[in-house]
């Protein structure tokens, strides 16, 4: 079983349009949906926005499901100059750009028994090599990042290439539950554009975008 976990109503919708014989679940006031994709036995649910909530609904996923594999689909904001909207990045490594016990002599972001980042498995990244993504570090964290001052202060701080808020929460969850994970985010906007504006006008494109590359890649997990 493959679980997906979308932070978003539209990104979760793009999910559910390509899954077929589908059956709802409800746990926890969250509805979960199982059924089809590629033929293949995927579950997905709408977790809502933060690391507290992703972390709780894929722990919840793993608990109820037995999950092989927990896929995060959703958007993000670029920090790399090179990524456009629509485009799409597969992270290697996940960083939790807000997390800061720096007092007590740790770097920023390095958190106890985790270190500074969690690595995706180098086997499902080799699943990406000749698809028309971007491979990079993705950073999570409990605030909406719209200045771009704030986008370069966590690019040149962490070396990713774009920003949201709950990938690398749900990649903790999988880590200590010893749960492979895949983190899939489509670009909704740019160092040079309004964040604001532009996530709410390209998040639609950019949840298709995310979860078409799930669809073309799922039948090689």
């Amino acid at each position: 079983m493959i679980g997906v976990i979308a932070a978003e109503e539209k990104e979760l919708l793009e999910v559910k349009n390509l899954m077929s014989d589908i059956e709802s679940i409800e746990l926890f006031d969250r509805m979960f949906y199982k059924g089809k994709l590629n033929n293949k036995d995927v579950v997905c649910v709408k977790c809502g926005v933060g690391k507290v909530n992703s972390a709780h609904i894929c722990q919840v996923m793993i608990d109820n499901f037995n999950v092989e594999l927990v896929v995060n689909i959703g958007s993000a904001g670029g920090v790399d100059k090179r990524l456009k909207v629509g485009d799409v990045v597969i992270a290697d490594k996940l960083f939790q750009h807000d997390f800061d016990i720096t007092p007590f002599g740790r770097e920023l972001g390095e958190i106890d028994n985790i270190g500074k980042f969690i690595e995706t498995d180098k086997k499902l990244l080799e699943i990406f090599k000749d698809k028309n993504v971007f491979i990079g570090g993705i950073a999570s964290g409990d605030k909406f990042i719209h200045e771009k001052e704030e986008k370069d202060k966590i690019r040149d701080t962490f070396n990713v290439m774009c920003v949201e808020m709950e990938g690398a929460s749900i990649a903790q969850v999988c880590f200590l539950d010893k749960v492979k994970f895949l983190v899939i985010r489509s670009i909704t906007d740019t160092l040079e554009g309004n964040s604001k504006v532009d996530f709410e006008t390209f998040l639609t494109e950019a949840s298709k975008n995310a979860a078409n590359i799930l669809k073309d890649i799922i039948n090689n997990i």
